[in-house]
């Protein structure tokens, strides 16, 4: 069985598409979204904060700045992908900046702990016959004087999860069972999210159970993307930064027609079709409200001048008017009400647990007795219903 990171498992359960795409196919792109870059390079100048803090050398923020402007140009290039078109280049690498300046302040000088790995590469699995593997890095495994171990992971974007959320999160958990796999003898172990852009740190532990949980939880996740056959897309907002727009039938078509001209765009089949449609549906709906209205005022003039048929052009109308029994359907305050005073009489299976057509039936053809009915008819009610039957005139009435 393949080899699992939590990356592939988000991208599962995000996209089954997209998943097949990318590890199934195998398919590569040659594009990168921004804010993936970004992400990258502060990781990479976190990495050497503290890589150089093991060498005893604390790097004052201007340093730190430096070194992440220097990557920053060094590995730009132009197949990275800027989706919000109001934004550039320059605003991102600022908010880098920002990040970096904004972690600094709060931890700097980093001598609250130990640092035991940056980028720490963990390959481990999930059940004693290594058939579940899992692989992933953890941004920095530090150790605090009491002992407690601590698997950090620096988050660049600008959503910041809820307690309960990272409570329930897979990814720092499965770390989790990878370090104490490494090392069993590790007993206490906090997991941490620094959200950079809040200046927040998020703390979460896991019980045995709550671990014994997650493992369940991978494995049967695992055993479900083995299986699948079938990898349906799945429509989010993670859509705009998807780079296989090209092979989604959610989005192939906005493909094709994003760079077309005015003219040809308005032309192509599909859009044309979509377009006419619409006007159509618009179209429906005014005729419906028309047709509603002109109805009421045909029911109004048959009621009005006492006639039953009302003649037209080619065509004429049957009007009539019924008056329907109608008592409380299930979801009606007066139902149960109305059920036991049946049941009281011992007339329950004569409708069915309360077929209200049998009942009306019942009532109407008085099947029961007068004291019974009149008790009954206290939850029923007479509706009124009408209908316009439309009809080719004969030659004789033209």
């Amino acid at each position: 069985m393949p080899i699992y990171s939590h990356s592939q498992l988000s991208m599962y359960k995000e996209c089954p598409l997209k998943y097949k795409l990318r590890y199934r196919d195998r398919i590569k792109r040659d594009i990168e979204g921004v804010e993936g870059f970004l992400g990258t390079m502060v990781h990479e100048t976190l990495k050497k904060c503290y890589d150089d803090v093991r060498l005893t050398k604390v790097n004052s923020l201007p340093d730190l700045l430096t070194y992440y402007n220097k990557i920053w140009r060094e590995n730009w290039h132009d197949s990275i992908v800027i989706t919000r078109k109001e934004l550039t280049q320059e605003h991102y690498r600022a908010l880098g900046e920002k990040l970096i300046e904004t972690y600094y302040k709060r931890y700097s000088p980093f001598g609250s702990d130990i640092t035991i790995g940056t980028e720490m590469g963990l390959n481990f699995s999930l059940d004693d016959e290594n058939k579940y593997r899992m692989t992933g890095y953890i941004d920095r495994l530090s150790r605090t004087e009491d002992d407690v171990y601590e698997i950090h992971d620096y988050k660049t974007s600008a959503y910041l999860l809820s307690q309960e959320q990272a409570d329930n999160d897979r990814q720092l958990a499965l770390y989790q069972i990878g370090v104490q796999k490494k090392w069993p003898d590790i007993k206490s172990i906090r997991l941490i999210w620094h959200y950079l852009a809040f200046d927040t740190e998020l703390v979460s532990y896991r019980t045995p159970e709550a671990i014994s949980n997650l493992v369940q939880d991978t494995k049967s996740l695992i055993n479900e993307i083995e299986s699948a056959q079938d990898f349906p897309p799945r429509e989010s907002g993670l859509c705009a930064w998807c780079e296989y727009p090209d092979l989604c039938p959610l989005r192939r078509h906005f493909v094709k027609v994003e760079t077309l001209p005015v003219n040809e765009y308005l032309n192509e089949p599909g859009v044309a079709l979509v377009n006419k449609y619409v006007a159509l549906r618009d179209e429906e709906a005014r005729i419906k409200d028309e047709m509603g209205k002109v109805r009421e005022a045909m029911l109004d003039y048959a009621r009005r001048e006492e006639v039953e048929v009302i003649k037209g052009n080619d065509c004429k109308a049957r009007v009539r008017f019924d008056e329907k029994l109608k008592f409380p359907g299930k979801n009606d305050a007066e139902r149960q009400e109305l059920e036991s005073t049946i049941k009281e009489a011992n007339k329950w299976a004569e409708v069915s647990q309360l077929d209200t057509t049998s009942l009306t039936r019942i009532v109407e053809n008085s099947l029961w007795s007068k004291d019974l009915v009149d008790k009954v008819m206290e939850y029923g009610s007479l509706e009124v219903t009408n209908s316009i039957h439309i009809s080719k005139l004969k030659n004789e009435e033209k």
